[in-house]
């Protein structure tokens, strides 16, 4: 007995310590924003007390709530909109079995391969071409594009998971496909919907090149092109504010993680046992 419980207690062990790595950086970063100047070069030693005026320096001097507006209206426009189209196209796809979609499946996964970097310059002449060089409207739909691929992919396996009888009961009681879809299949779909979602939003939030090339304004950059800027421009000595404001950035991808995790899980078991 005593030998079986050895492997669990080492591996628990090394679980442990895993995720007191990866853990570091995140109480390195919150550390570092409450530590008062004279102790900030001292990185092992703790904060003696609460330091919150790099918070108060970061909102004012970089008006970080217009970022964090901008960053919200984007990655929520992007993913709300890649949901609506992707799960109604990945069901078409998984349901009709014609060569037409079949052939449409595969030019969707072919999506998956195009790297971002190599169409910037297409997608910069289209913007021009069609007036929506520095708007928010262009980077909802050139994220929404790009997730579109993907998230197709993914809502196909899970509704192949999706029993037909549900569909064929439901269109018995006179419920339409416009009505099918989204009143009985989309919310059996929340596990893909949760899965697309958490391992999508961090590419928005984070992404720094696309905002910085297609947004010159500073009332329309979101949070990440922010805080470089305001780093180089007005913070090249003093860090504290800049440690400050990435903990404010970070925060809501903590609390949407929080609520989504068990989506996420959800989704990767499902699709493990039915993909």
């Amino acid at each position: 007995m005593g030998l079986n419980k050895r492997p669990s207690l080492a591996l628990e062990a090394l679980l442990i310590l895993a995720a007191l790595a990866f853990l570091f950086p995140i109480f390195f970063l919150l550390e570092m924003s409450f530590k008062e100047p004279r102790y900030f070069f001292k990185p092992y030693e703790l904060p003696h007390s609460f330091y919150f005026d790099y918070y108060r320096k970061a909102v004012q001097d970089m008006d970080f709530f217009t970022g964090l507006t901008n960053s919200v209206l984007v990655t929520v426009g992007a993913l709300g909109f890649a949901i609506i189209v992707a799960s109604m196209s990945g069901y078409v796809l998984s349901r009709r079995q014609e060569r037409l979609f079949r052939y449409a499946y595969l030019f969707f996964l072919s999506g998956m391969v195009i790297p971002t970097v190599g169409s910037l310059i297409p997608l910069f002449t289209l913007a021009v071409k069609i007036h929506l060089m520095n708007t928010r409207t262009l980077l909802v739909l050139i994220y929404t594009a790009g997730f579109i691929p993907f998230a197709s992919f993914l809502y196909a396996a899970f509704t192949k998971s999706i029993p037909r009888e549900l569909e064929e009961s439901a269109s018995l009681d006179g419920c339409g496909p416009f009505r099918l879809f989204w009143r009985i299949i989309f919310p059996l779909l929340l596990p893909a919907t949760g899965t697309f979602i958490i391992t999508n939003v961090y590419g928005i939030w984070n992404d720094f090149l696309t905002p910085l090339i297609f947004l010159n304004q500073p009332e329309k950059m979101t949070l990440m092109p922010q805080i470089v800027q305001f780093m180089f421009n007005k913070q090249s000595v003093n860090y504290g504010p800049v440690f400050a404001v990435s903990v404010l950035a970070v925060l809501p991808l903590v609390v949407l993680f929080a609520f989504t995790q068990k989506y996420m899980l959800k989704g990767l078991t499902a699709g493990a046992v039915k993909g």
